[in-house]
């Protein structure tokens, strides 16, 4: 492989990570134990008997990973998406990395929807001969992202192979239109396109009232939409947390990706842990999943709310787009001292996280830094910090309090 960029993101975190009071750098929702499925569970009795281990004997499981597991996963899906267009791995992370190793190659062209989780941009690059270009989302902070189809579609080469995607965004929480799902898959069956699609944070849908009325996921579009070179990818870490399994998936209609998927996993995967993979099917069952999902989704609409209120208390000095979906949002934040024309100037983002971890133990992801792949630390984000949404609302509480302390001496 080539030089792969360093991961800007994992790496902030865990350098800055000591005395930190108040963490909100992170995307995942609070961790689960054993004890917290049984009592969520609407059949303790038989989650307390699935989840019991003591006599599970711990050989090496199905290769493709264990049938009770896939059909857990399938279920997120339509009733077109079986066990069979299921292939789990180790983490999202994990299912990404085996895509692009096993699809791409060397004179390829990928499409990178920008900003993005930045593994998915910073992985095709790494690949000797793999050319990458950036779909920019327009950042509206009083209408929230746009996609521009058209501008898509100006990025298509003869050599172009892959879009990735990543919907729900991170670090943006937005969601694509149903049109614009539409349009993309419309360009792709044009020009025989492959669609790469993370959708690591579904389903954490903030605005939609009941599970019946989400946006599709990419792999469960209706015809005349429906297309087989889709794959999305997913894990147990951010809607349902469970990070510690490392179960992730990819799921697609496509046998011959998922055949060629399947044998490099051979090489690098071979085969998930019994107990994660038991533990995830359990969370993932009709006992658990609907309890895990509303505990999560309540979580996020209250810091949702927090934040809003701080953001108009503090308008003259921060903005954000107001997050839709996932487990973050992106925040831009100015200095006190206007530019000229009366225009607000953003705060060098790095500069803020910094100071403000170390005066008030209150830790952001600098968007610059961590989501600017393009120009590293340069212009793209600048201002912007990235906010963990799904974690304790007392903490979230507490660190605005920092947060509304610190605009008051010093916002950068």
């Amino acid at each position: 492989m080539s030089d792969l960029a360093p991961f800007a993101l994992p790496q902030w975190i865990e350098s800055k990570k000591d005395n930190i009071k108040l963490p909100l750098a992170g995307s995942a929702t609070p961790g689960l134990s054993i004890q917290d499925l049984i009592n969520l569970s609407t059949d303790k009795q038989t989650t307390t008997s699935n989840l019991s281990f003591q006599h599970l004997k711990l050989t090496l499981g199905p290769f493709d990973g264990s049938q009770a597991l896939r059909k857990s996963i399938a279920a997120l899906y339509n009733d077109s998406i079986t066990a069979e267009n299921i292939f789990p791995t180790h983490g999202t992370t994990g299912a990404n990395a085996l895509l692009f190793q096993s699809l791409l190659k060397a004179g390829d062209h990928v499409i990178a929807m920008y900003p993005c989780y930045t593994q998915l941009i910073s992985l095709p690059k790494s690949i000797p001969g793999v050319e990458v270009d950036y779909w920019e989302l327009d950042l509206d902070l009083e209408n929230g992202a746009k996609a521009d189809i058209q501008a898509l579609r100006g990025l298509i080469r003869p050599t172009t192979k892959m879009i990735v995607l990543n919907n729900p965004n991170n670090p943006l929480g937005t969601v694509l239109s149903r049109m614009t799902q539409n349009g993309i898959v419309e360009i792709a069956r044009e020009y025989g396109l492959t669609i790469l699609v993370d959708e690591i944070f579904r389903p954490l849908f903030h605005d939609s009232n009941n599970q019946t009325d989400i946006p599709p996921s990419f792999i469960d579009l209706p015809p005349p939409h429906a297309y087989e070179n889709i794959i999305v990818t997913s894990s147990m870490s951010k809607a349902w947390g469970l990070s510690g399994t490392r179960v992730g998936w990819l799921a697609t209609r496509s046998t011959s990706i998922l055949s060629t998927c399947f044998n490099r996993g051979l090489y690098t995967i071979m085969a998930l842990g019994s107990i994660d993979e038991a533990i995830a099917a359990e969370a993932l069952s009709d006992r658990c999943r609907p309890q895990i999902l509303n505990k999560h989704l309540a979580i996020a609409r209250t810091n949702i709310a927090l934040i809003e209120e701080f953001v108009g208390k503090n308008r003259d000095v921060c903005g954000w787009v107001r997050p839709s979906a996932g487990g973050t949002g992106f925040v831009r934040v100015y200095q006190k001292e206007k530019g000229e024309g009366d225009e607000r100037v953003p705060v060098d983002d790095v500069v803020f996280c910094r100071r403000l971890r170390e005066v008030k133990g209150v830790l952001l992801a600098p968007g610059s830094l961590c989501f600017g792949v393009r120009d590293a630390g340069g212009a793209d984000f600048r201002g912007y910090v990235r906010v963990h949404i799904t974690l304790d609302p007392q903490v979230m509480e507490r660190a605005l309090v920092a947060i509304g302390e610190f605009l008051e001496e010093d916002s950068g």
